[in-house]
């Protein structure tokens, strides 16, 4: 989907969630308590209010109820509410005594009736059940005010009558009013801790699934990315690949923590809310659902537009991420051709396209919100007025419509709460959209895995390659030549001759177009990448050392012993430097190894090549970067690893490849001439000319 919500980006976000599906279950039942708990808040408070602070009861004639239960009814009493006052009130002599809601059928023209034809008092009376001695003592010091028998269980007085007694005796009256107050203060604040318990416990385990959720699809992207091809990385800013594996991936984590726990506890309070309303009052619960309608129909209204514009924003963070990567990347470079302003131009170019497109999210955002708050604060007064008149007219009660406040209240939080978390939701989709739209490109070398490199020795044969970078403009055309075992090749051209390539088609960073490669006769495409990568190892013209120490960068995660680390450093007289460093072999290389010249970096790597003993070396412009005294000294300890090893050297310095077995000349991506050193100048070809032009005057 382009607008809107995609179902099928938060069913795949949701799909992270398998793996800690009994957190998940600990979060859901934590929210689901915590919710329960806040709900059932309300339902406390208008028990406490209408059974024990405002308790009352209304006096009715026990004969006339009897009446009309018997003969179907009369005007103003049906049969079925006869019944039910029968069941329900108490019976005190000729009276009835019944709570003011069961008589809410009533009208109010219908209650001045029953006043006035008798059956009905007029006053608001209080009930006393199984009172206590002494309760029953001063009942008995004023008999006239109490209706019942004397040593009765239940005695009524009228509420004017009651509030009449001095503080000490109303204390006694409402000893068991008291008592249930005591208790459900008790259960009042044990939901409160509860809530506050279990509220911990869910954010707390949901904000760990987030985090962790978080690091497995970073892990999932970073190792989808090491498996991508060159053609794809190359391609692909690596700002823009940086923004996915951090800022959308934090996205998500929003939508983990934030978005999906607050919508499920919101829905949850929406939900619940409405349930314990209708059991409550049914009016008022669909009162409440009209009102939520206009309010959906809003988001679904703003969510469409509300998506391209996250999109786009995220897109936009992406390009300016990319691009200061690259200018921070180049930062010399830019200096040196005198580029700070025109940097800062495009700079500030892209950072007002990411601003526009943040400020029409903040527009959308700040339009969206406050119309909710508006139709939610509306439709809270339009209730509260509607049920005021009812408490009014005597038709709910205090605790009631208090207990409706607070549940509509509870109601509509939610709905604000979606409001605000709905562009979160929608940066999540978005980030989401981006990070699943990378996982699924696949551009990657194919890996069967069928053969082991333990059989291998290290021969090479290339059987009519052909090798293009972009389609119609071929680097290598049919090339055919075979390297045997132990045995050292230098690949000499000009640039642009395909040199590299072979290198790297050699390593399966490039699959050929047509042909085959072959090592020890078996295609290298049925080898695993991994097996093929630790036999074949290639020390190229630009070294990357990793931020760490120089041990480290020699083992790069062999786990192979310092002593070997130091032999290997000291074959490829690396040691002679590393040892006057601060630190030796623990000096800290820093980023991009500024604190390291280009000869020590290529040092370092032939160190790593030594230490990992490869079958195959390929030197690709390797002394490129090593003045001429340092090679000197480098060239003993290569003679001693080309003795043991099938090499491969590409260079267009020729001086380092005298020596070699044989000698390789490619032209436009086809193989010219090849032989020694001395073959090679006797027939006074392309390796001739270009011997000339480097030592025309030892020629």
């Amino acid at each position: 989907m382009k607008y809107g919500y995609s179902p099928e980006i938060v069913r795949r976000l949701l799909g992270h969630l398998r793996p800690y599906g009994f957190i998940s279950t600990l979060t859901l039942l934590a929210l689901i308590i915590a919710t329960g708990a806040e709900l059932y808040l309300p339902v406390i408070l208008k028990r406490t209010l209408d059974e024990n602070l405002l308790r009352r009861e209304n006096r009715i004639t026990l004969s006339y109820v009897r009446e009309a239960r018997d003969d179907n009814g009369t005007s103003m009493l049906t049969k079925e509410l006869a019944q039910s006052l029968m069941e329900n009130g108490v019976k005190i002599d000729d009276s009835l005594l019944v709570s003011p809601q069961s008589l809410s059928s009533l009208s109010g023209q219908d209650r001045n009736s029953a006043v006035i034809a008798g059956w009905l008092d007029a006053d608001e009376w209080y009930l006393i059940q199984n009172p206590d001695d002494d309760a029953l003592g001063v009942i008995e010091k004023n008999p006239h005010l109490f209706l019942g028998e004397s040593r009765g269980s239940n005695y009524a007085i009228r509420i004017i009558d009651r509030n009449k007694f001095p503080p000490a005796d109303l204390r006694i009256l409402r000893s068991n009013d008291i008592a249930r107050l005591k208790s459900r203060s008790f259960q009042y604040l044990l939901l409160l801790l509860g809530v506050l318990l279990f509220s911990f416990v869910q954010v707390y385990l949901a904000s760990w699934i987030g985090q962790r959720i978080m690091a497995d699809i970073r892990l999932s992207l970073l190792a989808h990315l090491v498996r991508q091809s060159l053609h794809y990385l190359g391609k692909t800013p690596v700002g823009s690949l940086v923004s996915r594996i951090t800022n959308d991936v934090e996205t998500i984590n929003e939508f983990f923590t934030d978005v999906t726990i607050s919508f499920m506890k919101n829905g949850a309070i929406m939900i619940g809310a409405v349930v314990v309303i209708f059991l409550l009052n049914s009016q008022l619960a669909l009162i409440t659902l009209a009102a939520s309608v206009p309010i959906l129909a809003l988001i679904t209204v703003f969510q469409k537009s509300m998506r391209e514009v996250f999109r786009q924003a995220r897109a936009r963070v992406s390009s300016l991420n990319a691009y200061l990567s690259e200018r921070l990347g180049g930062m010399s470079t830019v200096q040196l051709f005198n580029a700070e302003s025109r940097g800062r131009k495009e700079f500030l170019r892209r950072g007002n396209v990411l601003l526009n497109a943040e400020l029409k999210k903040i527009k959308i955002v700040a339009l969206f919100r406050p119309i909710i708050n508006l139709i939610a604060s509306v439709v809270i007064a339009l209730v509260i007025w509607y049920f005021a008149g009812l408490h009014n007219r005597g038709l709910i009660s205090l605790g009631v419509l208090i207990a409706f406040i607070e549940l509509i209240q509870k109601f509509f939080r939610p709905v604000r709460d979606i409001a605000d978390k709905f562009n979160v939701l929608q940066s999540a989709i978005a980030g989401g959209e981006r990070v699943f739209d990378m996982i699924d490109t696949v551009d990657r070398i194919e890996d069967r895995n069928r053969l082991s490199t333990k059989l291998l020795n290290g021969q090479i044969k290339f059987e009519n390659v052909h090798f293009s970078y972009v389609p119609g403009e071929p680097v290598i055309r049919g090339l055919d030549f075979q390297i045997q075992t132990g045995q050292t090749v230098a690949l000499v051209g000009a640039t642009g001759a395909g040199k590299t390539t072979v290198a790297n088609l050699i390593t399966r960073f490039w699959e050929p177009d047509e042909g085959r490669i072959l090592m020890d006769g078996r295609d290298i495409r049925d080898i695993s990448l991994s097996s093929l990568r630790q036999m074949v190892q290639p020390v190229q013209q630009d070294v990357f050392l990793f931020s760490g120490s120089v041990a480290d960068n020699i083992n790069l995660g062999l786990n192979i012993s310092r002593e070997r680390i130091i032999e290997a450093a000291r074959l490829s007289r690396a040691d002679q430097f590393v040892r006057k460093l601060p630190k030796g072999y623990d000096t800290e290389i820093s980023e991009g190894a500024g604190n390291l010249s280009a000869g020590q970096r290529q040092l370092i790597a032939f160190a790593r090549i030594i230490a990992h003993n490869p079958r195959v070396i390929i030197l690709d412009e390797a002394t490129a970067n090593i003045d001429t005294e340092t090679e000197k000294l480098l060239q003993e300890g290569v003679a001693y690893l080309l003795k043991k090893h099938t090499a491969i050297i590409v260079a267009h310095r020729l001086s380092t490849i005298k020596l070699v077995d044989r000698i390789m000349v490619l032209g436009h991506g086809v193989l010219i001439e090849e032989g020694t050193h001395e073959e090679l100048i006797r027939k006074r070809g392309i390796y001739h000319n270009l011997y000339e032009l480097q030592f025309a005057t030892g020629v």
